[in-house]
């Protein structure tokens, strides 16, 4: 029923908040793929702005809502954004998706834990079946970025061009 339901808001373009068993606080977005493996959303704010393109795993959604008066008013803030592109891809399995985005963005933000807070922004250099290694871009506090191993099972999302983690990226291009 889950992905059947999805497919259905998918199609009608409906703005919806999904729980998951990973984190505490829901995703508010516009669905952009789903099937029994992955869902993608584009996410928004309170404020109807533009938070990035995230795909997590369909296993992960405990609940999923839509249609009151908040969803309704984020839709119509968001209407007044610019337009969004929406990533491509044609692998199956989460971590193939992962990988595949990582080599046609100019990063990736991989979220870990327990906590939303809680995240990467990085450009996976080499993997297996079990672990990512990755430069991860340090917060504009440090601008330090450290290598460092991932596993793969800790990741609980993705998520590409945010305008927070290309700003971040952006940072650590200029010379301060």
């Amino acid at each position: 029923m889950l992905v059947s339901e999805l497919a259905e808001l998918k199609r009608q373009s409906k703005l919806v908040s999904v729980e998951r068993n990973c984190h505490d606080e829901e995703l508010t977005g516009i669905i952009c793929h789903v099937d029994d493996t992955v869902i993608a959303m584009h996410l928004y704010d309170d404020n109807g702005d533009y938070e990035g393109f995230t795909v997590f795993e369909t296993e992960q959604v405990t609940e999923v809502y839509w249609g009151n008066r908040e969803h309704r008013a984020i839709h119509y803030l968001a209407s007044y954004n610019l337009p969004v592109e929406t990533p491509t891809f044609q692998s199956e399995t989460f971590q193939d998706i992962i990988l595949e985005l990582n080599s046609t963005c100019t990063s990736v933000c991989l979220h870990t834990g327990d906590s939303e807070n809680r995240f990467d922004i990085v450009k996976i250099l080499k993997s297996d079946d079990d672990w990512f290694k990755v430069q991860s871009f340090a917060i504009k506090k440090s601008l330090s970025p450290l290598i460092k191993l991932v596993l793969r099972e800790n990741i609980s999302r993705i998520v590409v061009n945010s305008p927070y983690q290309i700003k971040i990226v952006e940072l650590h291009s200029v010379r301060m």
